[in-house]
């Protein structure tokens, strides 16, 4: 293989794995209060009649219908692990409540400026690559209290890079995050 061909697989290589990295994927994550027993839970009802929590400053990107979406989704996968939903004023074993929410961030990666290219014989590090790069990343994150205590013993949240494709999917890509988020509720 001759250094041409070397340089071209290494720029290919290079550049399929920033493309791989540009699809952001979900992640979740969970976390419950280790002593509450989720067993006797059956019903759920939610926190507030209009249970969103957004992020000051973030109410111009949460349409309407993605709030819609979100308690639909939400409601649909506590329905098909069993639990049933009360009416509001009834009681009910466990509330619910959500947070959703986008952001601009900024990612900052800083290396050594031979790092990428080919590593050359006495060249010292004394200058450094930056890479900068913008992006939007949205969060849903769904808290659950006990119905008695009103005390917090389940969260559970995901995040990921969202584009203007992502906004326009929503109506599935929500149900598909929410679903990640109680994958793990009842936590045992």
């Amino acid at each position: 293989m001759s250094v041409a061909d070397t340089k071209r697989s290494r720029r290919l290589l290079i550049g399929l794995i920033a493309l791989l990295s540009g699809c952001a994927s979900l992640t979740t994550h969970t976390d419950f209060d280790r002593s509450n027993d989720f067993s006797g839970y059956r019903t759920f009802g939610w926190m507030n009649v209009d249970p969103v929590q957004e992020v000051r400053g973030e109410t111009a990107r949460v349409s309407p219908l993605n709030r819609q979406r979100v308690v639909a989704a939400i409601e649909q996968e506590l329905v098909a692990k069993g639990f049933r939903r009360m009416l509001p004023g009834e009681s009910s074993d466990f509330v619910v409540d959500y947070t959703i929410g986008a952001r601009d961030r900024i990612e900052v990666d800083s290396y050594p400026a031979g790092y990428r290219g080919p590593w050359r014989w006495g060249w010292p590090d004394l200058w450094r690559e930056v890479d900068v790069r913008t992006f939007t990343e949205g969060r849903l994150a769904i808290d659950i209290f006990d119905g008695r205590s009103r005390q917090p013993v389940w969260h559970g949240y995901a995040k990921r890079q969202i584009t203007e494709a992502d906004i326009e999917r929503a109506e599935k890509e929500i149900p598909r995050a929410v679903a990640a988020i109680l994958e793990s509720f009842p936590s045992r």
